[in-house]
């Protein structure tokens, strides 16, 4: 892949919006806390990251596929770029407002919707299935180093040029990317014969994920998951703030997103080994209990250090939980269906669950306290744990086959 020179540019264009994002995904948490003091408003910027799923998670990807996809992906980079840069010159204004914020972080999740539907898209057409997984890899691998780096690097940055001024940055960064996918050469839309019915596709892709055993249950053990993912990524912020009084404008606060990543990427390292010697199930039911007691942990965390590595041990379970679930899914699913039961899944996961735990974290966190918040939003963790465990021995004959067993 570092031949294909047309690959590279894609690559190019990820990388830097990807560590744009990262920038911001601490710049404007920190720029709502200062702005409100208060934990609804901050959480309520990770829900509206996942909302736009339930939004648009279903027809996105069928329609992009009936798009031109580097239209799509340069107008939406564009679109971004112009949402993000309107926060520093609000702030220059002295007019930048709660509302503001959440009206671009709520933009930018839904262009992004429909920017990854165009890049899953145009990716086996731009290098070809025999170079797929090396281009997934040379993407994903590229993209969870920069979420390692960038929230440190953020940090730094606010404490510099101020939360505003690292948003400038992050409209710059998808500004270069349109520019990028803008040079790509090659087509990136095959010929193919448009689907007659959006809608029959759609119900098709619901109805497999409601009536096939195994996905319904790993999509539901999923949605616990996400309500307690949900929560801690909207409180993370204010978890340093108000848990451990860290300075508003301090680059520790980067730190924990840092350790998120960082702990993300330990999983996708661990995880080969762990699916060739534990069934799925088991796999995705340790994982559930884990993320239990690592939320314990952060619960009862007195020291700053520990708190750093309860946000890493957070990043690898949560991650081990996500990824043995969108594999079971990926097995049961027929090919023919993968997109569209893919989509429905994320959809009720991380489009419903997220957005639900980090508004619940949000209110419980300034109703009674942080501590108090991550320990409630936890409960539905503790019921997914609970049912894992119930159906670790499954009936005869509702498997779909010895991979899921």
């Amino acid at each position: 892949m570092r031949t294909d020179r047309e690959f590279g540019k894609l690559w190019l264009a990820r990388v830097i919006s990807t560590a744009g994002s990262a920038v911001s995904g601490v710049a404007l948490p920190v720029l709502m806390y200062s702005l409100t003091g208060s934990a609804v408003h901050t959480a309520a910027l990770a829900a509206l990251t996942a909302a736009p799923y339930l939004v648009f998670g279903l027809v996105a990807g069928a329609l992009v596929d009936r798009m031109h996809r580097r239209a799509v992906m340069v107008v939406t980079d564009l679109v971004s770029a112009g949402l993000l840069a309107s926060v520093p010159v609000a702030a220059a204004l002295e007019a930048l407002s709660p509302s503001h914020l959440l009206l671009v972080a709520g933009g930018v999740a839904s262009v992004t919707v429909w920017s990854d539907a165009a890049t899953f898209g145009a990716l086996p057409a731009l290098v070809g299935t025999g170079n797929l997984t090396r281009a997934n890899s040379a993407i994903w691998s590229s993209a969870t180093a920069v979420h390692i780096a960038a929230p440190s690097a953020a940090g730094v940055l606010i404490s510099v040029i101020g939360p505003s001024g690292a948003m400038a940055l992050d409209a710059v960064s998808f500004a270069v990317s349109a520019a990028f996918v803008r040079m790509i050469l090659r087509p990136m839309n095959p010929a193919r014969e448009p689907r007659t019915s959006l809608r029959a596709d759609i119900r098709e892709g619901l109805e497999f994920l409601w009536r096939e055993p195994t996905v319904r249950l790993f999509t539901a053990l999923g949605v616990g998951q996400a309500i307690a993912g949900g929560a801690v990524s909207g409180l993370i912020v204010v978890y340093a703030f108000r848990v451990f009084d860290v300075p508003e404008h301090d680059a520790r606060v980067g730190v924990l997103f840092s350790a998120l990543a960082a702990g993300s990427f330990a999983a996708t390292v661990v995880m080969p080994k762990i699916s060739d010697t534990c069934q799925p199930r088991r796999v995705t039911t340790i994982g559930l209990s884990a993320g239990v007691g690592v939320l314990s942990l952060l619960v009862g965390v007195e020291l700053w250090w520990l708190a750093v590595v309860g946000m890493a041990l957070w990043g690898l379970t949560s991650t081990i939980v996500i990824v043995n679930g969108l594999t079971v899914r990926q097995l049961a699913t027929p090919d023919q269906l993968q997109g569209r039961v893919g989509l429905a899944g994320r959809m009720v996961t991380f489009g419903i669950g997220q957005p639900v735990g980090a508004l619940a974290g949000g209110a419980l966190a300034d109703a009674l306290s942080v501590r108090t918040a991550l320990v409630i939003t936890a409960l539905p963790l503790v019921f997914a744990a609970g049912v894992g465990w119930s159906r670790l021995k499954p009936r005869p004959g509702r498997e779909l086959g010895h991979g899921l067993k």
